[in-house]
C-alpha cells in the first residue's frame, strides 16, 4: 500500500479521489532541497543541547535527596542517643566513689586494707601536689594551700585524702 492511499468518498473508479491524485503525481516528482534533513537536525541540536549532568537534577531531585539525607541523621542521632553509655575511665570511677565519703584513694584498695592502724592528719598543700596525686582539682594558681585531709598508714605512706572546707 502506498503511503498516500486513503480511502476516500470521491474516487473515480478505481478507488482513488482525483485531489488526492494529482497530489501524489506532484510529490513524486518534488525532491526536497539540499541537505535540509541535516540542517534540521543540526538546529534540533543547537536548540536541545544535552545538559551537564548537574544541570539534570530538578530542584525537586535535590529537595527530595536532600530530605532524605536529614532523615538519615535524625536517625543516626536518635540511635546514638539510645545506646548506653560508655563505662567512665577508672580515674573518674575512683572520684565517684570516693564522693560518698569524701576520701580519694591514692593506692589500691588492698594496700589500702591491709594498712594497720590509719591515722588521719590534717596538712595544706599546695594545688600542684594534689594535681600529681592524681586529684582532679584545677591547677590555675599552683602555688595555692589547698586545706586537705589525709589518711596515712603507720609507716607514714598516704593512703587516701580528702579536701577540707575550712570554716
Amino acid at each position: 500500500m502506498n503511503m498516500f492511499d486513503f480511502d476516500d468518498d470521491h474516487n473515480n473508479g478505481n478507488g482513488r479521489a482525483p485531489e488526492w491524485e494529482a497530489a501524489r503525481r506532484a510529490l513524486a516528482q518534488a525532491a526536497p532541497p539540499d541537505h535540509v534533513e541535516q540542517a534540521l537536525l543540526r538546529a534540533f541540536a543547537k536548540r536541545r543541547a544535552p545538559r551537564p549532568w548537574y544541570r539534570r537534577w530538578s530542584a525537586d531531585v535535590v529537595a527530595s535527596w536532600a530530605g532524605i539525607g536529614a532523615l538519615g541523621c535524625a536517625l543516626a542521632i536518635v540511635g546514638m542517643s539510645l545506646l548506653p553509655a560508655g563505662a567512665p575511665s577508672p580515674r573518674v570511677v575512683r572520684v565517684l566513689a570516693a564522693a560518698d565519703v569524701g576520701f580519694v584513694s591514692l593506692v589500691p584498695p588492698e594496700r589500702m586494707a591491709a594498712a594497720v592502724n590509719p591515722q588521719l592528719k590534717q596538712a595544706n598543700l599546695p594545688r600542684a601536689a594534689l594535681v600529681q596525686m592524681g586529684i582532679p582539682i584545677i591547677a590555675d594558681a599552683p602555688n595555692e594551700l589547698v586545706h586537705a585531709e589525709l589518711m596515712v598508714a603507720a609507716t607514714g605512706e598516704p593512703l587516701a585524702i580528702r579536701l577540707a572546707v575550712v570554716n
